[in-house]
C-alpha cells in the first residue's frame, strides 16, 4: 500500500488536520498544515519536502484530540480507508 504526497496533503484538508513527518533528529521535519500546504519548519531549509517524505517512517497526525504517531503503512492505510468511506477508493481490478 503505497501512498503519494498529495494523498496526504487531501488527507490532511479533508480531516482538517496538520500531519508532521520526516527526520525531526536530522533536522528535516516538514508538515502539511490543515489548508494542505507543505511546509518546512525550524532553520535547515536545505532540503525538499518530497525527499522527507520519501524517506519518512513516522507521521503524526495533529488534531483537536491530540496527536497520533502513525508508521508508514499505518498512515497509507488510515488514508485509503478515508477514501472508501468517501466512495472514492481506487477501483476494484477487475477479473478475466
Amino acid at each position: 500500500m503505497e501512498m503519494t504526497l498529495l494523498e496526504l496533503r487531501k488527507y490532511a484538508i479533508d480531516r482538517r488536520i496538520e500531519i508532521r513527518f520526516g527526520a525531526a533528529s536530522a533536522g528535516r521535519e516538514c508538515l502539511i498544515n490543515n489548508k494542505g500546504q507543505a511546509q518546512i519548519p525550524g532553520e535547515m531549509k536545505d532540503f525538499r519536502v518530497e525527499e522527507a517524505f520519501d524517506a519518512a517512517d513516522k507521521f503524526v497526525i495533529i488534531s483537536a484530540e491530540g496527536a497520533r504517531h502513525l508508521t508508514r503503512e499505518a498512515m497509507a492505510k488510515a488514508i485509503d480507508e478515508a477514501w472508501e468511506k468517501k466512495g472514492a477508493g481506487q477501483p476494484a481490478e477487475e477479473e478475466d
